[in-house]
């Protein structure tokens, strides 16, 4: 059975989509948020509510402290082990998110690179720091050209990424890929909820304007009263690290909500980008149709 994803750009409801056809055919929601596993980061990343996870299952919410690091390749063995197990009581898993990057890695495999020692990051660090970061990536340009090519001349995490796989597997990055690339255990079909986007843009400005209201701010407020800071990775969540510099330093409200709503559409138009990019891939534009779709498909 290929196992259900749905997906779409922040604010097109795909989550209410996903919650109702679970609901109807009694299946179980896997996020596939790369902020939703956050305890105590609620309003901002718009989790469901506690009554719907009453109602509908839902796996890989509220997991990890702010303090915390997720990512692609914990998403990939977690989901698949959650998947594995929903599967085994005769249910179906809905896969339901927008975090491009972890549907990827799930339907495609990811990048299982064996440990590096850490002395090694630190090493080309001081080298940026020393020489400066194009003359690491003229090193890696001789190394590494195939990987070289496709990467920004002033992307540090990229290039220091692919010396330190160089230098600590004795393999280039491009060729580290293809050695350690991790193949997903099940087949997917995915389908992504779109709105036209001068209607998704409306959504995304009431809805940050809702999330404000609905105490957004004192949200931040507890997380940094509880010791978390804004270089934590859990506030590289859209609005957290503003909201953190407006407790801390003062401002403007509205600017705050403002640049917020900003900052969410342009994500929103990245999701939208990379849709578009994808095979495979149904884009409906209406919450019922892909309702009925999944019902047709799973009941």
């Amino acid at each position: 059975m290929k196992i259900p994803i749905v997906t779409g750009p922040t604010a097109s409801g795909k989550s209410s989509a996903a919650f109702d056809a679970a609901y109807e055919i009694g299946a179980e929601i896997i996020s596939a948020d790369a902020f939703q596993v956050y305890k105590e980061l609620d309003i901002g990343t718009a989790k469901s509510s506690v009554a719907d996870r009453n109602k509908v299952v839902h796996h890989l919410i509220d997991i990890i402290n702010p303090d915390e690091c997720y990512s692609a390749g914990i998403f990939f063995n977690k989901a698949e082990e959650i998947i594995g197990n929903i599967l085994a009581k005769g249910k179906i898993p809905i896969i339901a998110g927008g975090t491009g990057l972890y549907i990827k890695s799930l339907t495609s495999g990811f990048f299982d690179c064996p440990p590096i020692d850490k002395n090694i990051r630190q090493e080309l660090q001081k080298k940026a720091e020393s020489k400066g970061l194009l003359y690491l990536y003229g090193e890696l340009s001789k190394i590494d050209p195939e990987y070289a090519v496709k990467i920004e001349k002033q992307d540090p995490i990229r290039i220091i990424r692919a010396l330190e796989v160089y230098y600590g597997l004795g393999v280039t990055f491009s060729h580290a890929h293809k050695l350690f690339h991790k193949k997903p255990k099940y087949e997917y079909i995915i389908t992504a909820l779109n709105v036209d986007r001068s209607s998704l843009y409306d959504n995304i400005n009431k809805r940050t304007i809702l999330m404000w209201d609905q105490g957004w701010k004192d949200e931040v407020a507890a997380l940094l009263n509880k010791g978390y800071t804004k270089d934590m990775p859990s506030f590289r969540a859209i609005g957290y690290r503003l909201i953190a510099d407006f407790l801390l330093n003062g401002g403007d409200e509205n600017q705050i909500i403002t640049q917020i709503a900003k900052e969410t559409r342009h994500f929103a138009k990245r999701q939208l980008t990379w849709f578009r990019h994808q095979e495979n891939i149904n884009i409906l534009y209406n919450h019922d149709k892909l309702v009925q779709y999944l019902i047709d498909l799973y009941k």
